[in-house]
């Protein structure tokens, strides 16, 4: 292998002209696929960040009577998940008539989320502030705004914001807050979307600070596996009246809430995402239609183009077997020079999708409306994976070797009696 491996070299670099067309083809349409992969990662790593802030982590625990439970269970779920999980109380407030004043400009808000601060901090300081911090927002009248209603209120850190809300018992009340940070997020999760300390909110609307209607949990290595969270929910099962898993949220909204003996769930974070589920699938099957295409037209490209450089070197391979070349070691180097090129081809193709995505990282997409959900700081920022880049290399370089050796199959069975006698 190592003498077909020097041949072909040497026939790469002598006929390089006619492989430099076979070479771009092969770079660009690797560095594309693998630009579209690295982007979609990142499109859906930010999307996933945004949704764990928003959801409180990597699960939900909730049930009880409706939604509410006791605050107390959050110590009970304790041994049910690794240690330094991050295992915290949260009162969602839907925002049906809930609105934010300053100066004589009003905004309604979508979700009010009470949040403990003090246990939620590392989560909190992943926020992109562009002014403040939730550094002491806990236990006092603070609220954390999205950049945009900021600015429609046009109010910034250390103003007195009015919050106004229709409490518990129906009745308006107004309660005085103190901006304490301003985040950058205009996505679905962040826009309409505050957060203040979870006493504070409960007491506004007149609920229960021993209750709450989610319980967070955060775990310490990120999202849990299937399996893990299929164990998870077997341990919980032991202790809890538990309904099963589900890969949507409604699912168990619509059959169990406010229903006798109410059964407690756990909710992962793809299951609190299936309204937005469809885009997701969309970009996924666009992708994989696009890198199918693009493994095609390079398989297509490089396969003909050696039939045609086969048939010009009939001579040549005819010489081979005159002097005793068996067809296998012909086979061996004309599939060498095939994988030199597409080795070439495909690592310069991973250093073309490495490029293109930095540079993208620079392009502001906040026009787009909707797709700041998708985006860090309004930027694409692609993940680059090593694993994507083998796996695309092992079927280009695969299914190319498969169609260049039944190419050039006609070429290398002919007798060197025949190959001879053939003019160019």
């Amino acid at each position: 292998m190592k003498d077909e491996l020097k041949m072909g070299l040497r026939s790469i670099l002598y006929r390089h002209k006619q492989y430099l067309s076979l070479f771009l083809v092969c770079m660009f349409g690797v560095g594309v696929s693998l630009f579209c992969l690295f982007s979609v990662r990142g499109m859906l790593s930010a999307l996933e960040d945004k949704a764990r802030i928003y959801y409180g982590g990597d699960l939900q625990f909730i049930g009880g009577w409706g939604l509410d439970q006791p605050v107390s269970n959050t110590e009970l779920l304790v041994p049910f998940f690794p240690e330094d999980t991050i295992i915290t109380e949260r009162f969602d407030f839907g925002a049906t008539y809930a609105a934010l004043y300053f100066e004589g400009t009003g905004v309604r808000q979508r979700v009010i989320k009470g949040v403990n601060f003090e246990k939620e901090k590392e989560l909190f300081a992943n926020f992109n502030y562009i002014e403040g911090s939730a550094e002491g927002v806990y236990g006092t009248n603070g609220i954390l705004l999205s950049e945009p209603i900021a600015k429609m209120l046009e109010a910034h850190v250390g103003d007195e914001v009015t919050f106004m809300l229709r409490n518990y018992s129906s009745q308006i009340n107004t309660v005085p807050v103190i901006v304490k940070g301003i985040f950058r997020d205009s996505s679905l999760f962040g826009m309409y979307t505050s957060y203040m300390d979870i006493k504070v909110l409960s007491n506004a609307y007149g609920y229960s600070t021993d209750y709450c209607n989610r319980i967070c949990i955060m775990l310490p290595d990120g999202s849990p596996s299937e399996k893990d969270i299929e164990m998870y929910q077997a341990k919980l099962s032991e202790k809890f009246n538990m309904y099963h898993l589900v890969e949507d949220k409604n699912e168990y909204y619509n059959n169990c809430l406010y229903t006798e003996n109410q059964p407690f769930a756990l909710i992962k974070l793809s299951a609190n995402l299936q309204d937005i589920q469809i885009i997701i699938d969309a970009m996924k099957i666009i992708v994989a239609f696009v890198i199918i295409m693009l493994i095609v037209i390079i398989v297509a490209g490089v396969s003909s183009t050696f039939r045609v450089i086969a048939m010009k070197r009939i001579n040549e391979i005819g010489i081979y077997k005159a002097i005793g070349m068996r067809r296998l070691k012909i086979y061996g180097m004309l599939l060498a020079e095939t994988f030199i090129l597409i080795s070439a081809g495909c690592i310069c193709g991973f250093f073309f999708a490495c490029i293109i995505s930095k540079i993208l990282s620079f392009i502001n997409f906040s026009f787009i409306p909707a797709f700041d959900i998708f985006l860090v700081n309004g930027n694409v920022k692609g993940i680059v994976s090593i694993n994507y880049f083998a796996v695309i290399f092992i079927v280009v370089l695969v299914t190319t070797l498969a169609a260049v050796m039944f190419a050039v199959k006609k070429s290398v069975s002919v007798t060197p009696c025949q190959a001879l006698a053939v003019t160019e």
